[in-house]
C-alpha cells in the first residue's frame, strides 16, 4: 500500500510508504492520501493528525520515473493538466484549514510536493537528518500548488523566493534558525517526541483548535479589525456554548488538571 493509517487515542497517523523512492509521491498516492484526510477533517473522533514517512525519508517530492503517466498525458491540454494538479491541491488545503492540529514528522529528505505537505500543516517537527529543498527549479518547473503561498507566509517573502530560485537544500539546524520547522530533536526521539506533541494536541480543546485555524488562517490575508470581529465572535461561541471551556474554569477552581472532551 503506499500509504499507511492508524487511529489512535484520537491521534490519526498517515504514513507515506514507498520507501524504496524515499516516499515519492504518485498520481494514485495522492488521490488516497487526499480521499483520506477528506474523511478525517470531517471525523469528530479524530483530534489531531499526523503525516510522516516510512524508512528514510519523508517524501522526495512527485515521482518523475515516469511509471505513473497516465494514458494520454503526452496529448493532454494545459487547462486539463491544471485541473488535475488542483484536484491534489485539496492535500495542502486540508492539511491547512481542517478544524483540527496538524503536524507533519520529517526525518530525511522533504523535497517538493513533500516539502509544501510539510508546509501545509500546523506544525512541523524533524530530526536532525532533515533536508529540505523545493527542487522545482531543479526538475524545470515552477511548483505545486499553495506552495508560494505557504512558504511566503510561513518564512517570509525573501526566505521563500531564495528556497525557489536559488533551490539550495537547507539542513535541519538551518530549518529551525529560519522557522521552517518548529522542533528539530535527535533522530532516534523523532517519534517519541511526535506522539508527545500529538498527545498533548489530542487532548486539548478542540474546539478552541478549530477557532484559532480559522483565526489565523484568516489572519495571514485579512485586516486588523476583520480578525478582530472574527476573534470575538468565535470567543463567545466558545465561552458561552463549548463545554472544555466551561471544564477548564471548573478545573481551575479545583485545582486539577482540565478533562478536555472536543468540543
Amino acid at each position: 500500500m503506499s500509504i499507511l493509517t492508524a487511529i489512535d487515542c484520537g491521534i490519526a497517523t498517515m504514513t507515506l510508504n514507498r520507501p524504496e523512492r524515499l516516499n515519492a509521491v504518485t498520481e494514485k498516492m495522492l488521490d488516497e492520501v487526499a480521499a483520506t484526510l477528506q474523511r478525517w477533517s470531517t471525523d469528530a473522533a479524530i483530534r489531531c493528525v499526523v503525516l510522516t514517512g516510512s524508512g528514510r525519508g519523508f517524501c522526495a517530492g512527485y515521482d518523475l520515473s515516469g511509471d505513473d503517466k497516465k494514458e494520454g498525458a503526452e496529448t493532454m491540454r494545459a487547462d486539463e493538466a491544471a485541473a488535475r494538479m488542483m484536484a491534489h491541491a485539496e492535500i495542502p488545503l486540508l492539511l491547512h484549514r481542517m478544524p483540527k492540529p496538524t503536524i507533519a514528522c520529517v526525518r530525511g529528505p522533504a523535497a517538493g510536493s513533500g516539502l509544501v505537505m510539510a508546509a501545509a500543516c500546523d506544525l512541523r517537527i524533524a530530526s536532525r537528518t532533515a533536508k529540505f529543498k523545493l527542487a522545482f527549479a531543479s526538475a524545470g518547473r515552477c511548483g505545486d500548488p499553495g506552495g508560494s503561498y505557504l512558504l511566503t507566509r510561513l518564512l517570509g517573502a525573501a526566505r521563500a523566493r531564495e528556497l525557489f530560485l536559488l533551490d539550495e537544500p537547507v539542513t535541519g539546524e538551518a530549518a529551525l534558525a529560519i522557522g521552517l520547522v518548529n522542533r528539530l530533536v535527535d533522530d532516534t526521539m523523532l517519534e517519541t517526541e511526535c506522539a508527545a506533541m500529538a498527545g498533548k494536541l489530542a487532548c486539548g480543546p478542540t474546539a478552541a483548535f478549530a477557532a484559532m485555524k480559522r483565526n489565523l488562517n484568516a489572519a495571514e490575508v485579512g485586516a486588523l479589525e476583520e480578525n478582530m470581529v472574527m476573534e470575538a465572535a468565535s470567543n463567545a461561541q466558545i465561552s458561552l456554548f463549548s463545554h472544555d471551556a466551561g471544564e477548564a474554569a471548573r478545573a481551575f477552581m479545583e485545582r486539577r488538571p482540565p478533562r478536555f472532551l472536543g468540543h
